[in-house]
């Protein structure tokens, strides 16, 4: 009876399981395309088409929280066994107390965040009819483009099932989005969370002092990213509307960047942006001095909406992004 020979094989991996080569610079154009397409394809089977964005510092805390890191700082302050480290404890004590004063906004996002939420699941939101609720909104335009004559500027979307000009949508086809982190961004997302059946996104990106998303984004619609660019498309792409919590280096570049968009007509020109914590944003930036030395319109700053207020927000907003009553 012959005897059964053992062949021997070459060891092999399919490319596209070749960790290393995944992790290399050769393949970085794949991983930003792996970042366009999930993130596409989750988004599109959760139906989402529309979102208020949320975004704001991530250092800031709410009053439990503060009060528990200044206890823990200043404990450790006195019990410091060298100068050095007393001097670092002192220094993270003295950074600390200068964010106390954004307490007070931690709660009013959460609420204005929750009853948002709660209209948008209501079948309340009904979109103007120039605009889209689905992609990088632009006008539906009859007319020609002055320096395209003949040549209609016309809307468009990359995902199929577009929710037509003043139709009215169903359950909650407006989310809050925001960038997943702490502070101002947990936030919104656990104001969302607290409307029964509600979901809401959280786009973070890695980051060396973040740990991951907060534990109020839905777990369906939480995403991480890698590259900012690809996080910063997705982020504004569905955005019907921003509101922007004070904050930093971070939060002022998506301002700007949704102020250029918006000024260039990349995404809806009456776009609504709510400037919340009116003093800290008509303190920062000298925005009549833009205007006056004539490298913005005056338009483009009376188009931003300085408020305090949850109520002033929420109606500016909802008035902004529905059909007005005698027009649906």
């Amino acid at each position: 009876m012959a005897s059964f020979i053992e062949k021997k094989y070459t060891p092999t991996k399919k490319a596209y399981k070749n960790v290393d080569f995944l992790n290399s610079a050769t393949a970085r154009n794949i991983r930003i395309m792996c970042e366009y397409e999930e993130t596409y394809l989750r988004l599109k089977r959760n139906k989402v088409k529309a979102t208020i964005l949320f975004f704001g510092s991530a250092r800031s805390k709410t009053r439990e929280d503060y009060d528990s890191e200044f206890q823990r700082l200043r404990s450790a302050v006195d019990s410091a066994a060298t100068d050095d480290e007393k001097a670092d404890l002192e220094s993270q004590l003295d950074r600390l107390t200068k964010i106390e004063w954004m307490i007070e906004y931690m709660d009013k996002v959460t609420e204005l965040s929750r009853k948002l939420t709660e209209w948008a699941k209501s079948g309340a939101a009904q979109l103007k009819p120039d605009h889209l609720m689905t992609g990088a909104a632009r006008y539906r335009k009859s007319s020609p483009h002055p320096k395209r004559l003949g040549q209609p500027v016309l809307s468009y979307s990359i995902i199929e099932e577009d929710t037509k000009a003043g139709e009215k949508i169903a359950e909650q086809e407006v989310m809050v989005c925001t960038g997943g982190g702490p502070g101002f961004m947990e936030a919104a997302n656990k104001g969302a969370a607290q409307v029964e059946g509600a979901v809401n996104i959280g786009m973070g990106i890695t980051l060396p002092f973040e740990d991951g998303l907060n534990e109020y984004v839905s777990e369906e619609l939480a995403f991480e990213f890698h590259y900012f660019f690809t996080r910063k498309f997705w982020m504004v792409y569905h955005c019907q509307a921003l509101v922007c919590c004070p904050g930093g280096l971070g939060t002022l570049d998506e301002l700007f960047e949704v102020l250029t968009l918006k000024q260039t007509g990349k995404i809806q020109k009456d776009l609504p942006v709510v400037l919340f914590g009116k003093n800290y944003w008509q303190s920062i930036i000298n925005w009549d001095v833009l205007a006056q030395s004539g490298t913005i319109a005056q338009r483009d700053i009376d188009e931003l909406f300085f408020t305090d207020s949850v109520e002033q927000a929420f109606e500016y907003l909802t008035q902004n992004l529905q059909v007005p009553a005698e027009e649906a």
